[in-house]
């Protein structure tokens, strides 16, 4: 594991120590404080370097100032590489790129701390790496090691169509899950240190890397999905799929993109609780995390328009009366549990390292 890994670890381990966290509010009669955000998935890279948007981010779901008034503390930052990035297909060269773009613009966001940042500070966003659409790297597997050298903690196998390494969702219909060379690239993550996501994958896939993760003592993790029941989208999960995450202690980060909220064009903050609610009756409460795919080109809920919407559901989950400690667990600490993973041979894992279970 390399010194970004530690350096992260020691990040994750510091966010639990900043005030906001605190699971106990305000003094009598006054509001309580915001609830510490860590979103699994916000697309700000893509926004940036495929549609313009200034490293500085002066609009968007997810700005300096939404990302402050929803109580943001940790983010992830996709190295979104397209499947049809260039006419041939996407090439290993273009998560080069794009993550020289995340680099800008964490350099040029102060409200963003850096990527190899040691310590949270109060006020400011500690950033994370995850790479979706890695079809690329079935060019050489073994550039992926540098990719997580460099702090990218979670990966997906494929996007929206099929790749050399994997059945996607939304791709067209195949055979086979993980292909053989896939197998291979989701066992070198895992022994490199980082985890598979499996938003994108489809069921067969999903199957194929069960084993896999159990194997290497790993959760499984969806970083911006739903549940199938609720709105039935392949990018949804079954309620089975729900449970086998919980039963690998992974988390599945809560998706705001309308169609996987109700499966329609339409969705409100009520159908978010919706959807909420059944992932958590039947994964568990410490198995459901935030994953907005803000920034991501979704259409948002009415009520959740941009990351400064987050008090309002924690509000509303509160009203309904779910403790502050259990939002706090959907809010934050889930999502670093599996942030702070690493695998029990790796000879940086120490206490300074893991992320202590909420």
């Amino acid at each position: 594991m390399s010194r970004r890994g530690t350096r992260a670890g020691a990040a994750l381990v510091a966010l639990l120590a900043v005030g906001v966290v605190s699971p106990g509010g305000g003094a009598a009669g006054e509001a309580e404080p915001p609830i510490l955000v860590v979103d699994l998935h916000v697309d700000i890279p893509y926004q940036v370097h495929f549609k313009g948007r200034a490293p500085g981010l002066p609009v968007g779901h997810a700005t300096p100032k939404t990302l402050k008034a929803g109580g943001y503390g940790g983010i992830i930052l996709p190295i979104y590489i397209p499947d049809k990035a260039r006419p041939t297909g996407p090439i290993i060269e273009d998560a080069d790129a794009i993550l020289a773009t995340i680099e800008a613009i964490v350099r040029e966001t102060p409200a963003f701390l850096p990527l190899d940042a040691r310590q949270a500070v109060p006020g400011r966003v500690s950033t994370f790496l995850s790479i979706e659409g890695a079809g690329a790297f079935a060019d050489d597997i073994t550039q992926i090691d540098r990719f997580i050298d460099r702090g990218v903690r979670l990966i997906s196998p494929a996007h929206a169509s099929n790749t050399r390494l994997s059945a996607a969702a939304t791709g067209k219909r195949v055979s086979h899950g993980l292909t053989e060379l896939g197998k291979q690239f989701c066992e070198r993550v895992y022994a490199h240190g980082a985890l598979i996501d499996v938003s994108h994958l489809s069921d067969a896939a999903f199957a194929d890397l069960v084993p896999i993760a159990r194997a290497h003592g790993a959760p499984l993790v969806a970083t911006h999905s739903n549940a199938r029941a609720v709105a039935a989208h392949p990018r949804n999960l079954t309620d089975e799929q729900l449970r086998e995450i919980a039963r690998s202690g992974g988390v599945t980060g809560l998706n705001f993109h309308a169609f996987f909220v109700t499966g329609e064009r339409e969705a409100t903050l009520d159908d978010v609780v919706k959807q909420l609610d059944h992932m958590v009756k039947v994964a568990g409460l410490d198995h459901v995390a935030i994953g907005s795919d803000y920034d991501g080109g979704i259409t948002v809920p009415s009520g959740l328009e941009d990351a400064a919407a987050l008090p309002a559901l924690a509000r509303k989950l509160r009203a309904r009366g779910m403790p502050r400690e259990d939002v706090l667990k959907i809010f934050s600490l889930n999502a670093l549990r599996v942030l702070g993973w690493r695998p029990a041979h790796s000879p940086t894992t120490s206490p300074a390292t893991q992320v202590p279970s909420p």
